[in-house]
């Protein structure tokens, strides 16, 4: 029973290796990037900014996770409530001719 109190030690002490070597492997990954060009970061959805921007923040910090806030909040600008109005419905005839003021459409 003098195992259990140790264990989880040894538990966090595991967690904290695989976060080290996580990070360490998602730097040096990313760290690659800086070679791409512009036209190759645009293809997956990364500019030059985002590369150093990520690659600035502290060694112990997970680039990735930075790039991955930064994608998702500019998804949201995109995104529009369901009740906001889109402006002035278009209506055409069966012709294709617009409808004007006052006619109505059947």
């Amino acid at each position: 029973m003098t195992h259990t109190a140790s264990t989880p030690v040894f538990a966090l002490l595991g967690q904290m290796i695989a976060r080290a070597w996580r990070v360490f492997e998602n730097r040096r990954q990313f760290a690659e990037l800086k070679d791409w060009s512009d036209e190759q970061l645009k293809d997956i959805g990364l500019t030059r900014s985002d590369v150093r921007r990520a690659l600035a923040q502290p060694f112990y910090a997970d680039p990735t996770t930075l790039v991955n806030a930064a994608n998702v909040q500019s998804g949201w600008s995109a995104i529009r409530p369901a009740n906001q109005q889109h402006g002035q419905p278009e209506h055409r005839l069966v012709g294709g001719a617009p409808v004007q003021s006052g006619q109505v459409a059947a």
